[in-house]
């Protein structure tokens, strides 16, 4: 069964403006399935510790499985951002 969590359900709405590329590609992939969002996003909100917990656990099963899909800017990239701690 797929899950349709996404970063909306998690942390509510988007507020606020998308003035840079980067708050414009989280806004885009806001209410997106987490399942469903491109190992770069999942990259993305673990390096913007946005429903860090929850990214985690995505970007560990996508890694055991072996499930990739190219969206990485550089290869490692969804294991490097999760090395990264949350910030407190």
């Amino acid at each position: 069964m797929t899950s349709t969590l996404t970063v909306a359900k998690l942390l509510g709405p988007w507020s606020g403006d998308a003035a840079t590329g980067l708050t414009q590609r989280c806004r885009d992939a806001w209410d997106t399935p987490i399942e469903q969002l491109s190992d770069l996003m999942i990259a993305t909100f673990l390096n913007q510790d946005i429903a860090f917990e929850h990214m985690l656990i995505e970007a560990k099963r996508r890694v055991d499985a072996n499930e990739r899909d190219d969206t990485e800017y550089f290869d490692g990239q969804l294991l490097e951002a999760m090395k990264q701690m949350p910030k407190q």
